[in-house]
Parts: structure tokens; sequence; C-alpha cells
């Protein structure tokens, strides 16, 4: 007997709660940023551009007129400057600001995911068995397979759940480490030297010559 939607339930969350882990949150965080900001965040992108395009006519207004010629004139542009730089420090703290708080909430719902999920749903089927062992395969050893709370002669959904994660691990390190002798297999270019041609015996006469003199 063999429980396939369990068992597929239970890799699958498995194999999610590993992706997290090699991935990692903060990466996620802001892989997941950059469009939830551009469907449900402020339209701010769009306004630091421009007011990063009119700081830069601003300073190069500014430096092509004089101080002491043009004061009034000077004085204008480098009131608009100032007004501009806060503008877009406001605008960028305000960014950072929401940029934090999406990162916070996605931990938080990551958390939920891959601690709280997986152990509601094992608590759910501690009495299930994902499948039966044939009688006698593992002798005094079958009832270690159906701990916590599973049949005699059953896997338990935490012991198919280690099982997939030590599977999956394994896959993991054989591509990792195949990966590795591949870009260890390609040729590395070395650099070629170019010999230095030694200076002619008239060349050498003649400094010797001018440090004489």
């Amino acid at each position: 007997m063999f429980d396939i939607d369990l068992a597929v339930l239970l890799f699958c969350i498995t194999l999610a709660v590993e992706a997290v882990g090699w991935i990692g949150k903060d990466t996620l965080a802001d892989l997941f940023y950059q469009p939830y900001s551009m469907a449900f965040g402020p339209p701010g992108s769009a306004a630091n551009r421009a007011l990063k395009s009119d700081i830069l006519k601003l300073r190069a207004e500014l430096a092509a007129t004089s101080s002491q010629d043009e004061f009034s004139k000077w004085a204008r542009i480098r009131r608009k400057l100032d007004k501009a730089v806060a503008e877009l420090e406001t605008s960028n703290a305000s960014s950072t600001a929401a940029k934090q708080a999406f990162a916070s909430a996605f931990k938080k719902l990551l958390w939920v995911l891959t601690t709280v999920m997986p152990f509601i749903i094992s608590s759910w089927h501690r009495k299930a068995a994902v499948f039966y062992l044939p009688p006698g395969w593992f002798g005094p050893a079958t009832w270690w397979m159906g701990l916590p709370s599973a049949p005699m002669g059953g896997i338990s959904c935490g012991i198919w759940t280690m099982a997939c994660k030590r599977t999956i691990g394994a896959v993991k390190d054989i591509v990792v480490e195949a990966v590795g002798v591949k870009e260890a297999a390609q040729p590395v270019p070395v650099g070629v030297k170019v010999p230095v041609d030694a200076p002619s015996e008239e060349k050498r006469s003649t400094e010797k010559q001018k440090d004489e003199l």
C-alpha cells in the first residue's frame, strides 16, 4: 500500500524548504521585491529618475554660472539644486523603508511556509503510513521507521521526510560537484611573456659615455 498523494506532498514541501535554504531568504526577498514594487509599490522609480536627471542638469548649470558675476542666478540655481537633492534623499529613504518592511513580511511568510506548515502537515498525518514495508525486510528495526505514531510496518511522515531531505541533499552535492569539475576542466588562458630585447652594445656604450660626462 502506497499513499502517493501524501508522499508527493511531503517530497515537494521538503524540496521547497531545502531550496529556500540554498538560495537564502535575503536573496528571495530581493528577487520578489522588484515585481511587488512595480505592481503594488508607490510610483517612485520614475520620479527618482526624473529627480536625478534634474540634479545633473542643475549641477552642470551651476558649474557654468559665476557666483560673483551672476550671483542672483547662481543663488536661484543653488536653491533649486538643494531642494531637488533633499527630495531625492527623502524618496530614497522612503523606498529603503518600504523595501525593509517587505523583506521583514516576506521572511515571516517564508517561516510560516517552511516551518509551521510542514509541522502542521506532519502532525496531521502522524498516524498515517506513507507506505508499508514488506514483512521481515528490516527485522526489529521496522518499528523505528514508523516513529512517532505510524502503524507497525509502515514508514511514517517524519522518516519519509528525512529520507527525502537526504536524497535531495545528495543529488544537490552531485550536481554541484559535476558543475565544479566541468568548470575546472575548462582551459585556463596562460599569459605569454614577451621577451624584452637586451640593449645593444652600441647603446650601452653611448649611455656609459653620457654617465661619464
